[in-house]
């Protein structure tokens, strides 16, 4: 399935009655599609979500990873999907040592991040190729998005009617492809609070950016885990929380 077919599994077409200027219309519209999906960890439901059915593998690994069920993709075995049971199932190695622990990935102070740097004209940029690849927003206008970028493109993206499942496909992602974060951004296109943000420092990334509001409870964890927190992004405005020297 390539993307444009994986974006169309995600919507279906519903009859409605709008309203608007031009007086009262029946028109076909798109509604996204939000679907139960189960997660077996080695044999065992270990949740249940509600999501678009689109990079559900990444969703499962994702979840296990920010839960601390595992460090790295080498401890998984198996990653598969049953499309007619709506399940994923995912098999760890037993002897990874991490199962039902949090994840502690403190670095010492000599080994400090390669940094990313991004100017103001920068952001913008990527903003506007940002918005151009979420797919899904532009077709249903309810999809909350996710992107990994360098800086200069977007590396990956994700898109979920949920905005904490769109974070964790991402990560889940991140993971599967065995991607560095070191030196990278990650793009929200929601509103960030204190829940998501622990999920973010998991994946080691230390420019957030995102177009809606932060929490308190990010802003604090954004300060002392050292990663520059920027929100309200559109033309010509953003606020930048804290770490500041990361955008120029």
């Amino acid at each position: 399935m390539n993307e444009s077919e994986l974006n169309e599994a995600c919507w279906e077409e519903r009859k409605v009655v709008r309203i608007n200027a031009a007086g009262r219309h029946r028109i076909n519209d798109r509604i996204i599609r939000e679907e139960s999906l189960s997660l077996f960890i080695n044999g065992v439901l270990a949740n249940t979500f509600a999501c678009s059915p689109a990079d559900l593998e990444a969703l499962a690994v994702g979840w296990a990873f920010t839960q601390g069920y595992f460090r790295n993709k080498k401890d998984i075995e198996s990653v598969s999907l049953d499309k007619e049971s709506r399940a994923v199932s995912l098999t760890l190695r037993k002897n990874n040592g991490n199962i039902n622990s949090m994840i502690s990935r403190e670095l010492p102070e000599e080994e400090a991040p390669k940094d990313i740097t991004l100017s103001h004209e920068d952001i913008y940029a990527l903003w506007k190729t940002f918005d151009a690849q979420c797919i899904l927003y532009q077709s249903t206008g309810a999809a909350h998005a996710m992107a990994l970028t360098d800086g200069k493109q977007i590396l990956m993206l994700t898109e979920d009617v949920s905005r904490r499942n769109a974070l964790i496909k991402i990560i889940g992602k991140i993971v599967l492809n065995g991607i560095d974060t070191w030196g990278k951004a990650l793009l929200v296109s929601s509103r960030l609070a204190f829940d998501m943000f622990r999920m973010i420092e998991s994946t080691e990334l230390k420019l957030v950016l995102c177009n809606g509001a932060v929490s308190s409870g990010a802003v604090i964890r954004a300060a002392e885990a050292r990663i520059t927190l920027v929100g309200f992004i559109k033309r010509g405005n953003m606020n930048i929380y804290c770490h500041d020297e990361r955008v120029s």
